[in-house]
């Protein structure tokens, strides 16, 4: 499962506290935390929306299970597009006209005042998991006026002070897997020579699910082949 499927179940359960029937928001959709994010959100029995930045990176949050997913592009006309179109998806498509319960926030930057902040319900909770466009001060004024709850999520340290509610999340997932709910993906596989080219693909914003480095020959061996979906990018 690896560290992408932690991240997102804690961020899930743990921090954002969902229950089935809710609405859930995913940003940065198109990566390992994102569409692990996706997989469990339907296999607890919620709706989801995902977000991305490019139109090219829709077909991925959509392979694995997303009911909508949506262009937030990369500027503030854009998000405020994105926010308008999560709105009014939440009425119309998923009857939750007051915004979505929880949304699990990879993005931060812009987008999180420019959008997130609107989309989210009265009473909601923005889980934040990443900043992979940079971090923008919060104004308190509309959380307080929303009533909404941001929170950060950090798998890493909880797990270490709760061992054994970490290890009933890991029984919890493997049931979903054994059940086929979640398939974890690789995108692409690096020999240790070419580790630099792996790092790039972050860089770049141009991961898709996960990455692996490969330290010995027989672990690139034995290591899953990509989907289809990511096969043709290799």
């Amino acid at each position: 499962l690896g560290r992408n499927y932690y991240a997102a179940y804690h961020s899930l359960k743990i921090v954002g506290e969902i229950s089935p029937g809710q609405l859930v928001l995913v940003d940065g959709a198109s990566g390992g935390v994102g569409m692990a994010t996706i997989e469990l959100t339907k296999a607890m029995g919620c709706y989801c929306i995902a977000g991305v930045s490019t139109k090219d990176k829709m077909q991925y949050p959509k392979s694995v299970g997303a009911d909508l997913v949506l262009c937030y592009g990369k500027n503030r006309k854009s998000y405020k597009r994105f926010k308008t179109e999560v709105k009014k998806a939440s009425a119309d498509l998923f009857g939750h006209p007051r915004g979505v319960d929880v949304i699990i926030d990879m993005v931060q930057g812009e987008l999180f005042d420019a959008a997130l902040l609107s989309c989210v319900r009265p009473l909601g909770k923005i889980c934040l998991v990443g900043f992979t466009a940079g971090q923008k001060l919060i104004r308190p004024g509309i959380l307080l006026v929303k009533e909404v709850c941001v929170v950060g999520s950090l798998w890493g340290r909880w797990a270490v002070e709760n061992p054994e509610q970490h290890t009933e999340n890991v029984y919890e997932m493997l049931h979903y897997l054994a059940r086929g709910d979640i398939k974890p993906r690789v995108d692409r596989i690096f020999p240790l020579d070419r580790f630099i080219e792996a790092f790039q693909l972050f860089e770049n914003n141009k991961g898709r699910g996960n990455t692996i480095v490969c330290f010995r020959e027989e672990d690139q061996q034995r290591t899953n082949q990509p989907s289809e979906i990511l096969r043709s990018r290799l």
